[in-house]
């Protein structure tokens, strides 16, 4: 907004920093060219998907010049089906949707409880507290409470808020991509049964062939990528460490598997598969734990796009000398370890997760 741009200029900072929390909060879009770029490209999958089903599948089987609803030109069965297929796909884009506009954990409290012990500042937040399971992300610029990672996939940071939106986005898509390959598999074998003579049978269009493997390919890459970013989102509800945590060598609480579910579902199963949030309301007071075999000689800030406290004193001393906080006390507990405990996905591309510590 005009309002925006002038405080920026005014303040030296960009505008999401220059808004209060609250705001951002209410108003969440990444600016982030790259994010919204494979956004579009989501979407894109998406609605191409649905069109090759639609044109050369559902059509072509189940056309019919009396149908029931005129709009539509399909038989019953063909109503159903596509209407179930309509269903997935449009949870997929909902949870998608939802996922990168929803405020993944913005810290609400700007100073700490004044029961809470050792509390940090976030120096690149302008001294904002910081809690011991927060990190700062560069992209969003500002802290989210349990940060995952940051996707640029749904351009937003996967964080307490927002991380069952992304998990059924995921479990959606593959659903999608799992259904398609049935139906173009389904389309091909009845095809095949329905030629009297395979040699004498017509070839299919070659625009049906090529789309219809082009969707084939892509379902496939689909579930593939989005079925490993599945198994390590259920992993770090199992033991309660998000991705960030786990290079850090330190995780929250540990009780039961379900009842670290629901810190990120909810209590009621009944809107655990719909696209909103449904988390209880966030402690911010809940401790980082150092793993049992953490060590102190580890240091891979760099590798994972971290910038330690170097990074936090520069933009300190930038600041004038009355908006300095107060030096933070020393965290409970270290947060380095010995080499990351394994989550594979991500071990070749650390610097994703793009963030400040």
């Amino acid at each position: 907004t005009w309002a925006a741009a002038q405080l920026q200029r005014s303040s030296g900072l960009s505008w999401q920093e220059s808004l209060p929390v609250e705001a951002l909060s209410a108003m969440w879009v990444n600016c982030d060219a790259l994010g919204i770029a494979l956004s579009v490209v989501t979407w894109a999958l998406l609605a191409f998907t649905d069109w090759v089903i639609v044109r050369y599948v559902l059509s072509s089987w189940f056309w019919t010049q009396r149908p029931r609803i005129g709009a539509v030109p399909l038989t019953d069965l063909g109503l159903v089906l596509s209407f179930l297929y309509q269903l997935v796909l449009g949870m997929s884009l909902i949870s998608h949707v939802c996922a990168m506009t929803t405020d993944p954990g913005t810290i609400s409290e700007s100073a700490a409880p004044a029961s809470f012990s050792n509390p940090k500042a976030c120096k690149l937040c302008q001294g904002r507290w910081k809690p011991p399971r927060a990190h700062h992300c560069k992209t969003c610029r500002r802290c989210i409470f349990r940060m995952d990672h940051h996707c640029p996939w749904v351009n937003n940071c996967v964080g307490l808020g927002n991380q069952k939106l992304f998990i059924l986005f995921l479990v959606y898509t593959a659903l999608a991509a799992a259904v398609t390959l049935l139906v173009l598999a389904g389309s091909a074998i009845g095809w095949l049964w329905s030629q009297k003579s395979w040699s004498d049978a017509a070839p299919p269009g070659s625009v049906s062939l090529i789309c219809s493997g082009l969707v084939a390919v892509e379902c496939l890459a689909a579930m593939l990528f989005v079925g490993d970013i599945l198994q390590e989102q259920v992993e770090s509800i199992q033991v309660n460490s998000t991705l960030v945590e786990t290079y850090q060598r330190t995780h929250g609480p540990r009780s039961t598997f379900w009842v670290h579910w629901k810190q990120v579902f909810g209590h009621s199963w009944l809107v655990w598969g719909l696209p909103f949030p449904s988390a209880p309301a966030p402690d911010y007071a809940e401790p980082a734990i150092p793993d049992e075999d953490a060590m102190n000689d580890y240091d891979d800030s760099g590798s994972l796009g971290i910038a330690g406290e170097e990074t936090e004193e520069d933009a300190f001393s930038q600041m004038p000398t009355a908006a300095q906080p107060a030096p933070p006390a020393a965290p409970r507990g270290d947060s380095a370890g010995a080499e990351a405990r394994p989550r594979h996905r991500y071990e070749a591309a650390r610097s994703d997760l793009n963030v400040h510590d």
